[in-house]
Order: structure tokens, then C-alpha cells, then sequence
């Protein structure tokens, strides 16, 4: 464009001083008669390059006036004059264009990052820092978004001095913090109590100090996150009563069914044998000892500042296994699972806490029971070894098995897959072991086995 606009004028130029150098020559020959004619000749090629250049100052004029008051409706209609000028203004056309579609999406950011900061529920207030120069200064608040106005209890204050009238103390703490800074501020504001973390940032945008001034009512988010601890904590309760009260209430219906007839009748004495009243006598015995455990649980932790402290004895591993076996065997049934008992030697020991550990194993069983719930053929397989410095209890079950997306997260507290699940099984008796100063490992493979262990290390643990 400017190498055509160039040529156009060197051309006109180069006319206009031929015409001049053959006005000279008539002129020094005598030529007379023709002199008139060249001197309107060269005045008309004046008069047309005045005009062209005149005409493309103002074209480039009205171009630059469109950018400089973002007028972008301005239009340049294609020229008569020649293709240069339809050339040019075809260019200008395009850069119009251009910094309109720019305008665009650069007013489409503002008002989604300004859509962001209207709804999130942190207080956001932006102003520049020489409106705290001067005491009361009648300067324009930048940003005010809403959570700031209903934290402040204040409207959305257009002037700073406005605000800083109404809210004093608000005012004195920016001013202290004006070159940046936290502060956490204890406050009673319309009788009612809050904690603000304030927090000012210095910025400079356009050559200008702006402050950034974020703050929070972290007293409401306690106490929501408090609220939640709650009912989490009862979740917890909730879901440990439910895995002991299943097996005895599957145990007390055996006795139940071994005490009457088929119409619901108590039989007499002399229908029950010995070998009926060892098993009722075992089992009540069971259920004596589940309900003494689930007892003692919930009372530790009714403090429920930490998981209890167990409390360490030595605990022969076939004997307390058989009792697990005995407790879960109901439920077990009941889903047609077959249960693998471990091989144990008679004097093996370990030493745990009996009850808590007990529980872990109920957690993880009833895991396994839900796994088992789409197999045919199911099984849920005990394990026991003994290695230097460790003790080893396994479970080991053909369910679904874990994905290993899956896997990484089961130990996070209240994660669960499970629609009626808590979520707090595997993180719970990930803690139990922590507190036998021992550890949780599970191997797992999709749709083929899970096994859980539960590593002791005995020998250190005094």
C-alpha cells in the first residue's frame, strides 16, 4: 500500500517536472502561443496532487481518530480513485475489524472475571493507594463485590470515603496495611460475633499503585466445618454400631430359631440337646462380648479427639480368629460365603489391642461381603504369617477387586463408592493399626481379588 502510494506520487512528480522543464524550453524559444496552455496544464497537476495527498491525509486521519476514541463502526467505502486508495482502505477496514473483535473478547474477559469475583464468598475491594494519601479523600472504589458488602453489612459504596464513614475501624486497618499485609481481626458486628482474615496486596497497573483488599468471616466457616466434623463423627459411630449390631443380630436369630418350632412356639427341654445348648451358650457368649466391645468403643470415643489408645495384651492368634470366624459366620451364610480359615500354629501370639482390632476385622469382612455380591462362587480366604520382626494377618476375597484410580484414595477419610457406605472403615482401621504401630497394605487386581493385610510389628511394640 505505502509502495503504491509512493509510485502514485513519484509518477504525479515526475509529470508535474516535465511539464515545468517544457514551459521553460517554449519559453527560452519563443514558443509563445503554448505557454498558456502549460502554465493550466501544470496548475490542473498541482491541484490533482494536493488532492491525492489530501485526500489519503484524511483518510489516515479519520482511521487513527476511529482507534483513538474506539469508534469502531467507522467504515471506508471502496475508492474510485484507483486501486491503491480501494487497497488502502480495504487495510484499514481489516485493522478496524480486528481491534473491534480484540475490544470484544477483551470486555467478554472482564465481565467473566468480574462474574468470578461478583459470586465467590470472599470479600473483594479494589482501590488506588493515593486515595489513602489524604484523610477522607473523595476518590472512586475500583471493585466492590457483593460477599464484601454482606460481610461488612455495608452497600456497594462507590466512593471510598462513603465507606470509610460508615465503617471507621475498616478504614484504619487499610490505612495500616496499605503497602500490604494479613491481619486476622476479632470483631462484634450487629451483635454478632466474627473473625475476618484481611489480607492486602499491592499492585501497580497503569502506572498506578492499586491495592487489592481481600477478606473473610472464617468464624461462619468453622463453624459450618465444625458442623460437619459433628456429623461425620456420628457417621462414624453410626457405621460401627451397624457392623457389630449385624452379626449379633444374626447370632440372636439363630437362637432364637433353636429355641422354637416352626410355628414360632417355644420348645420344651426335653427337645434340646446338649450338643443345641453348647452352641446357644456359645453364642450368647459372643454376643456378650461383641456388646461389651462396641460398649467400650463408643465410650472411647466420646471424647472423639483421637482414636483410643489400645490398650496391649498378648492374644493368642488361632484362638481369636476362631472367635471372628464364630461372630461372622451368620452373616456369611447368609450371603453363601465360604470362609478359608488361616493355619495357625496353637501358640501363636500376637499382641494387640483384642476389641479394636476385632472391629478392624468386622470392617474389612463386611467390605468383603459387599465385594462378593456379584460372584458365584465366593469365598473370603484368612491368612497368617510370621516373619523376622513382623506378624501378618490377612483377608483375601475373589470380589470385584479395587481400580487402581480407586485404590489410591480408600484410606482418605468418608471416601467411599458405596451409596450406603460412611467412608470411614478403611481410614479408621488404617488408624488402628497406626495406634499398634503397625501398618495397612492392600493388593489388588479389578474383577479378580482383594487382600487386605494387617502388618504387626510385635517384637518392638513395648
Amino acid at each position: 500500500m505505502i509502495k503504491r502510494f509512493s509510485i502514485q506520487i513519484i509518477i504525479r512528480v515526475l509529470l508535474l517536472l516535465a511539464s515545468c522543464l517544457v514551459l521553460a524550453y517554449f519559453y527560452s524559444s519563443g514558443y509563445w502561443f503554448s505557454l498558456v496552455g502549460l502554465m493550466i496544464l501544470i496548475a490542473i497537476q498541482v491541484y490533482t496532487l494536493n488532492d491525492y495527498v489530501n485526500d489519503t491525509n484524511h483518510s489516515l486521519s479519520k482511521f487513527l481518530d476511529a482507534l483513538k476514541s474506539e469508534d469502531y463502526s467507522v467504515y471506508f467505502s471502496p475508492s474510485s480513485k484507483g486501486s491503491s486508495f480501494t487497497e488502502l482502505y480495504r487495510d484499514f477496514n481489516t485493522i478496524i475489524s480486528i481491534y473491534k473483535k480484540n475490544k470484544v473478547e477483551k470486555d467478554a474477559q472482564h465481565k467473566h472475571f468480574q462474574q468470578i469475583l461478583e459470586y465467590i464468598r470472599l470479600g473483594v475491594i479494589s482501590i488506588n493507594q493515593e486515595d489513602l494519601e489524604e484523610e477522607h479523600s473523595i476518590h472512586e472504589i475500583l471493585f466492590f463485590n457483593t460477599a464484601a458488602g454482606e460481610i461488612l453489612g455495608q452497600p456497594k459504596h462507590k466512593y471510598w470515603h462513603r465507606l470509610e464513614r460508615q465503617v471507621p475501624w475498616f478504614g484504619k486497618e487499610i490505612r495500616q496495611l496499605k503497602e500490604g499485609g494479613k491481619k486476622l481481626l476479632d470483631l462484634e458486628m450487629g451483635g454478632e460475633r466474627k473473625q475476618l482474615s484481611l489480607n492486602v496486596i499491592k499492585v501497580r497497573f497503569m502506572d498506578k499503585a492499586n491495592l487489592i483488599i481481600s477478606f473473610q468471616d472464617i468464624n461462619s466457616e468453622i463453624e459450618q466445618k465444625e458442623i460437619e466434623a459433628w456429623h461425620n463423627v456420628i457417621r462414624v459411630l453410626a457405621h460401627e454400631m451397624m457392623n457389630s449390631f449385624t452379626p449379633v443380630s444374626s447370632l440372636a436369630s439363630t437362637i432364637k430359631s433353636m429355641t422354637e418350632n416352626g410355628n414360632g412356639t417355644l420348645i420344651g427341654m426335653d427337645h434340646i440337646n446338649e450338643e443345641a445348648i453348647k452352641d446357644i451358650n456359645r453364642a450368647a457368649s459372643t454376643i456378650n462380648k461383641r456388646s461389651e466391645g462396641l460398649m467400650e468403643f463408643v465410650n472411647d470415643y466420646r471424647t472423639i479427639s483421637q482414636v483410643p489408645v489400645p490398650r496391649i495384651e498378648a492374644v493368642n492368634v488361632k484362638e481369636f480368629l476362631e472367635g471372628i470366624y464364630f461372630l461372622m459366620k451368620p452373616s456369611l451364610n447368609e450371603h453363601s460365603i465360604s470362609l478359608i480359615p488361616a493355619k495357625v500354629p496353637p501358640k501363636a501370639t500376637l499382641y494387640l489391642d483384642e476389641k479394636m482390632i476385632e472391629q478392624v476385622l468386622i470392617n474389612l469382612i463386611g467390605n468383603s461381603i459387599h465385594a462378593l455380591s456379584h460372584k458365584a462362587d465366593r469365598w473370603i480366604k484368612f491368612g497368617y504369617e510370621l516373619k523376622p520382626g513382623q506378624s501378618i494377618l490377612t483377608i483375601e476375597d475373589n470380589g470385584k477387586g479395587i481400580p487402581d484410580e480407586i485404590l489410591k484414595q480408600v484410606f482418605i477419610p468418608f471416601f467411599t463408592t458405596r451409596k450406603d457406605g460412611s467412608g470411614i472403615g478403611l481410614s479408621l482401621s488404617k488408624t488402628i493399626m497406626r495406634q499398634h504401630k503397625g501398618h495397612l497394605l492392600i493388593n489388588s487386581e479389578e474383577g479378580q481379588y482383594t487382600q487386605i493385610s494387617l502388618v504387626f510389628n510385635n517384637p518392638d511394640f513395648v
